[in-house]
């Protein structure tokens, strides 16, 4: 879909000795993306920032590097008002006026209790208050509350689509194309052209770049919000890991818990797959589900992409020190010292330490001596139709052991 921020808008220029401020109205049953403008901004409110009054701003630079010598010629503030979305554009015409309009956008952004940015963070609020203090302006922005979409995107489209930049966002998650664009690149040059020509014109192209900017970020706004706030009916591709990351640091460790499991559905690099079996069993611990718990390990065992080692090792832990079976756990310690292999002297001597906790723990007990570690096992994981007998029963195990710490358990 081809979307361009200037058809269909009000548009008008208000001058002013050195600085211009240019105003537009997108109406919010506009469709930009996914949603309309408005479920945008409701659904938005899911992802944050808290606040009663939201802002919406980007900003177009000098430079891209930051630092003392790059002005800020052009900030962009969205706001919801009289049933639109309203664009205030500050542009600094002359870069002697630079007080002067910081100081009319000082005194709008202090209207809104909240702000809304895409890479803000790092970039655009650092830069405005380094002008700020430069101009000697009192304006403390960057303690303002603050959602920095980038964030978000990061974590649910970097791993998805290899990247999360605004481009690549409005192309894939958007599905909207600009009609005309101009590369940021370019923008610092058209802005030094029109220093040294006086050409408004030049600059017509970089305010329908901030325009469109700011109408993807209130739309990705809302995408994510919409995530967050229903990820059972996700409306887009998501990186379901980092989806549950979101929901976990929000304290909604059910939902996560399900996009963990999404995530393990398909996932064959062995470092995103331990990132995910870690959070998940993390979640079955925290929850005192120690059913699923051992069925998550037992069935990482079988599955291969985590070192088996590991896995074996993460049984051990369970059945000694949660379900207090220290004979179990040396079985499973056992197979993961015979599993691990190779010459790795650090995790063989923390195995071979677990073994010795063990087997003191079963002299205590004064419990039948095992067989010896070095000879065959007493449970293994076989791939023959009888290889999951140990694992039900551990699991079974599990379920069946009384008091009210495990009255919660479920299977998976």
């Amino acid at each position: 879909m081809r979307d361009g921020a200037g058809p269909g808008v009000n548009l008008d220029s208000m001058g002013s000795a050195g600085y211009d401020i240019h105003t537009r109205t997108w109406p919010l049953d506009r469709v930009h993306g996914v949603h309309s403008l408005a479920d945008a901004v409701e659904v938005g409110r899911a992802a944050g920032p808290a606040g009663t009054s939201v802002a919406w701003l980007d900003t177009e630079t000098t430079g891209l590097a930051g630092g003392t010598g790059t002005y800020v010629f052009l900030i962009g503030v969205a706001t919801v008002d009289d049933g639109g979305i309203n664009l205030t554009q500050y542009f600094l015409r002359d870069l002697a006026a630079e007080p002067e309009m910081l100081d009319n956008v000082r005194t709008h952004l202090h209207r809104f209790d909240a702000l809304v940015t895409f890479n803000g963070t790092r970039f655009d609020l650092p830069l405005l208050q380094t002008r700020f203090l430069l101009c000697r302006i009192r304006a403390d922005i960057e303690t303002t509350k603050h959602l920095d979409v980038m964030g978000l995107a990061r974590r649910l489209w970097h791993r998805r689509l290899g990247g999360y930049s605004m481009a690549l966002l409005e192309q894939t998650i958007l599905k909207v194309e600009r009609a005309t664009d101009v590369p940021g690149w370019m923008i610092p040059s058209l802005y030094v052209q029109f220093l040294h020509t006086g050409d408004v014109d030049l600059l017509e192209p970089v305010f329908a770049h901030n325009a469109h900017d700011i109408l993807s970020l209130v739309a990705l706004h809302g995408i994510a919000g919409d995530v967050l706030a229903h990820p059972e009916r996700v409306p887009v591709t998501v990186d379901w890991f980092g989806l549950g990351r979101l929901l976990d640091e929000r304290d909604r460790g059910e939902p996560a818990s399900v996009c963990y499991r999404r995530a393990l559905e398909d996932e064959g690099d062995p470092g995103a797959r331990r990132r995910a079996v870690t959070a998940l069993a993390r979640h079955y611990r925290r929850t005192e589900q120690l059913a699923p718990l051992l069925t998550l390990w037992a069935d990482e065992v079988e599955r291969g992409v985590l070192p088996r080692w590991q896995a074996l090792e993460r049984l051990a832990m369970i059945w000694e020190w949660e379900l207090r079976d220290s004979r179990r756990a040396l079985a499973y310690a056992d197979q993961s010292f015979a599993a691990l292999g190779g010459d790795r002297p650090v995790l063989q001597q923390r195995l071979l330490h677990r073994r010795q906790r063990l087997l003191r723990k079963l002299t205590a007990a004064k419990s039948p001596q095992p067989s010896p570690w070095c000879g065959e096992p007493e449970m293994e994981f076989r791939s023959d139709p009888n290889g999951d007998t140990h694992r039900e029963a551990g699991v079974q195990q599990a379920k069946d052991m009384g008091g009210r710490r495990y009255s919660t358990w479920g299977g998976t």
